[in-house]
């Protein structure tokens, strides 16, 4: 506890987004990462095998986007830096240790950047006022070279969270909670899908509760039934191992990657 609350003081976080939660958020998983690792490794080499793949058909040279560049653990950074003449980090918080890791890569940057646009319109939402509308052309603000690539990596079903957090403390209902997330997750597709180049895509699709047998006690959604991409390629991630959250569930991910946004599944 002592090592997150010293961490969470030096997160680099604009005041809109930290005030809504994301520095918190980004400490939060760097200490589930490192209690999980074990668990999360596989996940994370099947999601940098991915990038690969896609790094394979790409000239060299150019931009690169990776869009939730997050803890760095599930991207080949030396692959990615050695193909592009630029790589654009974006991600909403960034805590010290990611930024120093990136500093041996003098062609990698990390932008602070709000994908969707709405930290600041949610931060100044009040009950009673409309909903501010996630914008797909949000993401378009990150840079103003055309991108070769863009990644967007374990994002899609977190963009909505701590909206939906905030909606929840002001007691608005699960519908429009649920609605109000299928806006935020629809709107990142859009954006991607209006892109010039080509992207890659990895979410989760579908969060899996089981018991201490391994029976499945509930199964649900990661966004808000909006029908994935087809998937090139999925695979489980053991986000919760038992005792993560308690002694007597544990929680999956069904995981998808695609790199054809065009056609849904």
């Amino acid at each position: 506890m002592l090592a997150e609350l010293l961490l969470s003081m030096t997160v680099r976080c604009e005041p809109a987004a930290r005030r809504l939660g994301y520095g918190r958020a980004q400490v939060g998983l760097w200490s589930r990462s490192r209690r999980c690792a074990k668990a999360w490794a596989p996940h994370h080499a099947e999601t940098r095998a991915f990038v690969e793949s896609l790094l394979a058909g790409q000239p060299q040279g150019g931009t690169a986007w990776v869009l939730g560049a997050g803890l760095l653990d599930d991207l080949p950074l030396a692959a990615l830096a050695a193909k592009f003449d630029r790589v654009l980090m974006a991600d909403i918080a960034w805590l010290p240790m990611q930024l120093w890791r990136l500093k041996r890569y003098p062609n990698v940057e990390a932008r602070l950047f709000d994908v969707s646009g709405l930290a600041p319109m949610m931060l100044e939402w009040r009950v009673g006022k409309p909903l501010p509308e996630p914008q797909p052309a949000a993401l378009l603000g990150l840079d103003v070279d055309k991108p070769g690539l863009v990644l967007s990596l374990n994002l899609l079903s977190q963009l909505p969270l701590l909206p939906l957090e905030k909606l929840e403390r002001a007691g608005q209902s699960f519908a429009t909670r649920q609605a109000y997330g299928r806006r935020i997750v629809a709107a990142h597709l859009a954006g991607l899908r209006q892109l010039d180049c080509r992207v890659g895509l990895v979410s989760e699709q579908r969060r899996i509760f089981r018991n201490r047998a391994g029976e499945v006690v509930m199964s649900e959604s990661a966004l808000f039934d909006i029908t994935p991409p087809v998937a090139e390629k999925e695979w489980g991630w053991n986000l919760a191992p038992l005792g993560e959250i308690d002694n007597q569930t544990a929680l999956e991910l069904r995981v998808f990657a695609s790199s054809d946004l065009s056609v849904s599944a």
